[in-house]
């Protein structure tokens, strides 16, 4: 079984994802009305239950992380390419950034836990 402590870092990742949604929000032309964002946002906290879920059942925990982790992939890649937010590129690749750290911890984790250490 993965530990809460070994996946703490995809918590600090996803944490990190949701403070640069929040600066592009706060950048929008229309501040706290794109429901894009306010559906990534939910993203992100279900990436944050899922990820937690690991712990748990890595088995059914792992997939459904991961499958979640590629949805707000998704979603930023649809708000990116329609964004109207000044200085908007670098929150974009912050959020891809830690999508990409939120997803390999617990698959690292995993990995370790079940004998498969380096196999990634």
């Amino acid at each position: 079984m993965t530990s809460i402590e070994a996946i703490e870092p995809a918590f600090d990742a996803l944490d990190a994802c949701t403070g640069a949604l929040g600066e592009l929000d706060m950048k929008c032309c229309e501040p706290g009305r794109s429901p894009r964002m306010a559906e990534l946002a939910a993203t992100l906290t279900e990436a944050r239950v899922k990820v937690r879920a690991v712990t748990i059942d890595p088995g059914s925990g792992l997939p459904a992380a991961m499958s979640t982790l590629e949805e707000a992939g998704a979603q930023v890649g649809r708000l990116q390419v329609g964004c109207c937010a000044p200085d908007r590129l670098p929150l974009y690749a912050e959020i891809l950034e830690n999508l990409i750290k939120a997803q390999l911890v617990p698959t690292r984790s995993t990995r370790m836990t079940d004998g498969r250490a380096g196999q990634i």
